[in-house]
């Protein structure tokens, strides 16, 4: 590191790579055997051996359908309920439209249910009609046939008798 020659240099791990430095610079890192395994013990991993980590996990595959995983979806009532607390309020549709700085077109496609909103219009509507069209949806796991039948729609959808 320090750029001396010398005889017998040291091999120390500094930030994750071992090198070959004097006396003076090996404070600055872990004493290395010649093996390449550490004498001294440090308490955190180094960082190469973090990122490797970090890198195994986002690696691994997870399934969507794990038991017990709630996400939160659009109701599916949501043009009913806009509509509901609008009327509710006393707005006509110009009026919720101005409040929330939007198109008249917007609250017309909310409340036929021909558009789903993003994110932020949901937040706006929400905010001013005090209502919420979010509402958390327990994930269900999809049994597996074994065997040679193949998985239809059918097999999924519970019918009316």
């Amino acid at each position: 590191m320090c750029g001396k020659e010398l005889a017998s240099l040291l091999p120390v791990r500094i930030e994750g790579t071992v090198l070959q430095v004097c006396r003076d610079c090996a404070r600055f890192g872990d004493n290395v055997k010649t093996g390449g395994k550490k004498t001294t013990t440090t308490a955190e991993p180094s960082v190469i051996q973090a990122r490797l980590d970090n890198r195994e996990r986002r690696m691994q595959t997870r399934s969507v359908y794990e038991t017990g995983e709630e996400s939160i979806e659009m109701a599916e009532d949501f043009p009913k309920r806009i509509k509901e607390a609008r009327e509710k309020m006393g707005w006509k549709q110009e009026e919720l439209a101005a409040k929330i700085n939007e198109r008249v077109s917007i609250i017309h496609k909310l409340e036929s249910g021909t558009m789903h909103p993003n994110d932020t219009l949901v937040r706006k509507v929400e905010k001013i009609l005090d209502i919420k069209l979010k509402e958390k949806v327990m994930i269900t796991t999809v049994e597996k046939t074994s065997g040679g039948k193949v998985l239809t729609l059918e097999d999924c959808v519970k019918k009316k008798k």
